[in-house]
């Protein structure tokens, strides 16, 4: 029974001492706050007990000073939020002003200018007779193979009212040139000189330099054709004179620069063309006709 007694006593005796070492450690240790309240208090939907926030950092719990930063983060979002919403309804209303500015760019690129239509559109004069005789050989010959205002094999002439194919034509007749350069020893002389002695037939600078190349070659001082022509307050070249080695032979592809853009009536509006030079063109084209199917075939 005394043993049974001391048992017991030296069990009471542990578990009080136990009890006691627990209780004194915990409260040695800080008191911590559930994690919910912690960020309810962050949030702002618990109140926050008022603290010195030196203390807190001083403390050095973790997942305090991470919740402060939270909310930090959340006030300065808080608080810069108006700015954004006012940012992005302002991005909002500029939209449609560039997509109007863009609309109205668009617009005036396709809008069709009454005025300036009057200037674009005109009416060409029908070919010679010479000019569609000509036109016909440059078909005959495959110079307009390529032409996409010819379809078929046949040749309509009323395809030809357009400045495009005017000027395919134009450039088919260079091209001739080069190829029957023989006929140029064999041509008149006196109608080139006639022609070249009227003046440039465009302001193309193209065929500016063709024609005061014939000059050159023919000898004729440019100011005694400039002072004269009507086009000299536009020209970009007024008596000058050229230097190249094209104007001490006579090319026939030159001289069609020249003399084709009369008959495909691709002139300047504003010349009044001599009956005189009419006659000298028609001339020449049809002696490069003739020369053409008798004594010349097409270079390699």
């Amino acid at each position: 029974m005394a043993i049974l007694l001391k048992s017991f006593l030296q069990n009471q005796t542990f578990f009080k001492t136990s009890t006691i070492c627990r209780t004194l450690a915990s409260s040695s240790q800080p008191y911590k706050k559930p994690l919910s309240v912690l960020f309810e208090e962050a949030v702002g939907l618990r109140p926050k007990p008022e603290t010195n926030e030196t203390q807190e950092e001083e403390e050095g719990n973790e997942l305090k000073r991470k919740l402060f930063e939270l909310e930090k983060k959340l006030i300065e979002l808080k608080s810069s939020e108006p700015v954004r919403k006012k940012n992005q309804k302002k991005v909002v209303e500029t939209v449609p002003e560039l997509q109007t500015d863009k609309s109205r760019k668009l617009y005036t690129l396709f809008k069709v200018n009454e005025e300036e239509e009057d200037v674009v559109v005109r009416v060409y004069k029908e070919l010679p007779l010479e000019m569609v005789s000509f036109v016909k050989l440059l078909h005959k010959q495959g110079y307009l193979n390529k032409a996409n205002f010819i379809s078929g094999e046949k040749l309509e002439l009323g395809s030809l009212d357009e400045e495009y194919a005017r000027t395919f034509v134009k450039f088919a007749s260079e091209r001739f040139g080069k190829d029957y350069q023989e006929i140029a020893k064999w041509l008149s002389g006196s109608d080139l000189k006639n022609i070249v002695l009227f003046g440039c037939p465009s302001l193309e600078k193209r065929a500016i330099f063709a024609a005061k190349t014939l000059r050159k070659f023919f000898d004729i001082h440019e100011n005694n054709v400039c002072e004269k022509c009507v086009l000299k307050d536009k020209c970009k070249f007024p008596n000058q004179s050229v230097w190249d080695g094209k104007s001490q032979n006579l090319h026939l592809s030159v001289v069609m620069k020249v003399i084709t853009l009369y008959p495909l009536d691709l002139t300047h509006p504003k010349l009044q063309v001599p009956q005189e030079v009419q006659d000298s063109v028609s001339r020449l084209l049809t002696e490069i006709q003739n020369l053409s199917r008798t004594i010349c075939t097409p270079l390699a």
